[in-house]
């Protein structure tokens, strides 16, 4: 079969049109786009989505293969007014679709398009990445395969929903209405159609580089290094918060060596020259005093503090909404007083039900005064602490005790009192732990990041998951975990030293 325009090699063509070629053309660099276990999983979880939603569309039948058989198929399926058909497939004019539901309406006698996504809210404004412009594309491929359509529906979960004992699929997912606004996208994006199908399909690579150029680090395609090996590891890309505009002005001076940037010229904000100037001189900038005094902030006995949670669609437990944070491990360290011998509490929740009150209970125990030190403040305190004051009313008191006596320690880095080149503008405790502790690493680990041990703790519950395994899945969420808190314990060791 010739090469097809799928959906998601539009909206790839969209985002960065070489990217898009050499995905289709060149299996050789597959190495490079491999999806990440991250990616993964948002794929698993939009699977999971998928597999719910079609409990709203009873009696439908799958399209299971692919290509021309399954255009054969849908057509089958189609003639014979299959009430409802899952993956309907439909090929024309070198672009392929396959539908999420496709609902024969019996009134109308037009089939009404529902396209099922794993997000919590209708995205519409953001053009070619938007869920509008993913149903346009599906009608557009649908008309031109001659098929009758009626209306277009966007399914989605509904944020609003708080599970309570068995889930409730008509309140889980909310259903929008969005045939006018597709059929107003139809008529903009045809033309991009036909320019990317006639792109994708050229034969000879396009060359030069590609246009992620123009973009952050964090917005780079996955092909990026391939097309653009002239840009060197750090560049002006990894300039903090960058404007488009500024880096765009860099790129188009043929600037892309952080050595090479003068930030006057180039009206960077004071951090961002603070970042260029500490790589250009490859010396640290610490302001002592302003670190001093957040130290002197610090009561004893000092707690720090790290939870490892997990956000799933669909909630698993009463009480959550789609894509809330089950709180399933901490890690605490905590110091007594001033050179006194390290302690460690930690808590994993190692069965199929909510963690959150053996969690609070492991928590309570541990604590009685004193600061809570931890990394970037607003995961623990708003996603998690805040939710589970809102979930368990009687827990609330404790966590506002927690939250009242939490210190952020990545403040000192974000406001820059203490800047290292080797941060490369970054404050993650994974940037500034190999500098200020070296001998400390998530590289000899199973687990290198939250994302992953999230996935791995679901993977631990799973049924399927032998005794073997979720033993070794426990083992080393407790050292992933007990380094991060580890890691803040000697940034704050290095930082106390600085000072004294």
């Amino acid at each position: 079969m010739d090469l097809l325009i799928s959906k998601t090699t539009f909206q790839h063509c969209m985002q960065c049109p070489k990217d898009a070629w050499l995905k289709l053309h060149r299996p050789d660099l597959k190495g490079t786009f491999t999806p990440s276990e991250f990616e993964l999983h948002l794929m698993e979880q939009g699977n999971e989505v998928e597999s719910y939603a079609r409990n709203l569309f009873p009696g439908g039948i799958e399209v299971s293969t692919k290509g021309e058989h399954a255009v054969e198929d849908t057509t089958r399926l189609m003639a014979e007014r299959m009430p409802v058909i899952f993956q309907a497939t439909c090929i024309a004019d070198g672009f392929i679709v396959r539908n999420d539901v496709l609902k024969w309406n019996p009134d109308t006698n037009l089939w009404d398009l529902y396209e099922v996504k794993g997000t919590n809210s209708l995205k519409i404004d953001q053009k070619e990445r938007d869920h509008v412009t993913d149903i346009a594309f599906q009608i557009s491929v649908m008309r031109r395969a001659r098929v009758p359509l009626g209306r277009a529906y966007l399914v989605h979960l509904n944020k609003e929903y708080v599970r309570m004992g068995d889930l409730n699929i008509e309140e889980l997912f909310q259903i929008d209405d969005v045939t006018d606004a597709a059929n107003e996208r139809v008529t903009e994006i045809e033309p991009k159609m036909e320019g990317a199908r006639d792109y994708l399909l050229r034969a000879d690579e396009p060359r030069g580089g590609c246009d992620c150029v123009y973009s952050s680090r964090r917005n780079h395609c996955t092909t990026f290094q391939y097309s653009n090996a002239h840009v060197p590891d750090y560049s002006v890309h990894d300039i903090s918060r960058i404007h488009k505009t500024k880096l765009t002005n860099l790129v188009d001076s043929n600037i892309l060596s952080i050595d090479d940037v003068d930030p006057a010229a180039f009206d960077l904000s004071e951090k961002q020259t603070n970042q260029v100037q500490a790589h250009q001189l490859q010396k640290p900038s610490i302001d002592r005093g302003a670190i001093a005094d957040f130290l002197a902030t610090l009561k004893y006995p000092l707690h720090f503090f790290d939870y490892e949670a997990y956000a799933p669609a669909i909630p698993a437990f009463t009480g959550y909404s789609p894509y809330k944070f089950i709180p399933f491990q901490f890690s605490l360290h905590i110091l007594q007083e001033p050179g006194g011998t390290l302690e460690h509490v930690e808590f994993l929740h190692q069965d199929f039900s909510d963690p959150t009150e053996a969690c609070v209970a492991t928590l309570r125990a541990a604590y009685t005064s004193g600061s809570v030190i931890v990394w970037h403040e607003t995961f623990e305190k708003k996603f998690i602490n805040e939710n589970i004051a809102k979930r368990h009313p009687l827990l609330a008191p404790f966590i506002a005790t927690i939250n009242n006596a939490m210190v952020d320690l990545e403040k000192l880095f974000v406001e820059q009192h203490y800047i290292h080149p080797g941060f490369r503008g970054r404050t993650s405790i994974k940037k500034v732990l190999p500098v200020l502790a070296p001998d400390l690493s998530y590289d000899a680990l199973e687990i290198h990041e939250g994302g992953q041990a999230s996935n791995e703790w679901w993977r631990m519950l799973a049924p399927t998951t032998t005794a073997e395994d979720k033993a070794q899945i426990a083992q080393n969420l407790k050292k992933y975990c007990a380094l991060d808190t580890l890691a803040m314990y000697r940034i704050f060791s290095h930082l106390a030293t600085l000072t004294s």
